[in-house]
């Protein structure tokens, strides 16, 4: 809506988790570079964590797209509240598993279905796995396993997953499994029953928060990457204000500065202070932006135009009186 007025191609602060928009800082481009290295090196687990909006899941496809050109067939489950099965057929969903045999004659929409895998025994399915694994690797690819929201996995479906990193040739791991989720993913995965599963994570890693002065570059790169917004500059005291009503959190971060923008787009500036950020984040906190607006017009009416209408009036007297030569108090003693 605002877009245009500002010079943007397009909005600088969705809460989409796009990784063009994705702001890394030193710690977390050598994090993602470790990451890539142990896929590279096929080591087994990897685990993502971090506090909720501290940008895990934006940093999950910043990854599938660092993965996207290189020879690596990738599974993305955004929703792990499933079954075993479930699970199993939401991988081979995902890495476009097709039935053994074809499906002469059907309508290209239909060879996507997932309609083949029903009735199929959990057996059936890690068999099927395997085929596809095993006849990637053949042709030189390898493949990942991404879980977002991994602290809602039950232990069961976690050491399965385990297993599943089991599936291996003689010289090479046939599948690499990276978690991703809340810091509650830690507790889980130090429970006794997945000791197995925890020595096998080669790389660890926590997202955290903003600093003030990482603050001030998240919000100029997320600005640079929907256009420029040349005619758009943030005050040093905006930017102050972002990080004290936000604490670094990015997803905080986007609210607040989509409402700022908003709100300067309607005062026709393109210069956004700390007033503008004030108000934005009072708004999004669910309080009025100042005292006098949440006053309704039939309270005004009630409240504020009686006692002012009394007042004029009595000035009005007290004058009237004291020009005719009369005591005031006694003029006002007798009304």
């Amino acid at each position: 809506m605002y877009e245009k007025y500002y010079g943007l191609r397009e909005a600088a602060f969705n809460l989409t988790p796009d990784p063009s928009f994705l702001y890394l800082n030193q710690r977390s481009k050598d994090a993602l570079n470790q990451i890539m290295y142990s896929i590279e090196r096929r080591e087994g687990f990897s685990v993502i964590v971090g506090d909720i909006g501290t940008g895990k899941t934006t940093l999950c496809w910043a990854l599938l797209d660092r993965l996207a050109p290189k020879n690596v067939s990738t599974a993305f489950i955004q929703n792990p509240m499933l079954s075993e099965i479930e699970i199993l057929k939401s991988i081979l969903q995902d890495l476009g598993v097709r039935p053994e045999r074809p499906y002469d004659g059907l309508d290209p929409d239909e060879i996507f279905s997932t309609d083949w895998m029903d009735g199929m025994t959990k057996k059936q399915l890690l068999d099927r796995l395997n085929h596809f694994l095993v006849a990637r690797a053949q042709e030189g690819a390898f493949t990942v396993l991404i879980v977002d929201e991994a602290q809602n996995l039950s232990l069961a479906i976690l050491e399965q997953l385990r297993l599943l990193s089991n599936l291996e040739t003689a010289k090479m791991k046939l599948l690499q499994i990276i978690f991703v989720g809340q810091l509650e993913l830690n507790s889980k995965l130090n429970s006794p029953v997945l000791r197995q599963l925890n020595q096998r994570i080669s790389v660890r890693f926590q997202t955290q928060t903003l600093s003030p002065k990482d603050t001030d570059r998240y919000i100029r790169h997320r600005v640079a990457a929907a256009g420029g917004g040349t005619r758009l500059n943030f005050t040093g005291g905006a930017i102050r204000a972002i990080w004290r009503y936000s604490r670094g959190y990015p997803r905080k971060i986007n609210l607040i500065c989509d409402r700022a923008l908003m709100e300067g787009y309607q005062n026709r500036t393109s210069t956004i202070t700390p007033n503008l950020i004030r108000n934005a984040a009072r708004v999004l906190e669910g309080k009025a932006e100042r005292r006098w607006q949440s006053l309704l017009p039939e309270e005004w009416t009630r409240r504020v135009i009686p006692v002012a209408v009394g007042f004029v009036v009595l000035v009005a007297i007290y004058y009237f009186v004291a020009h005719k030569g009369l005591n005031p108090l006694r003029a006002l003693n007798f009304l």
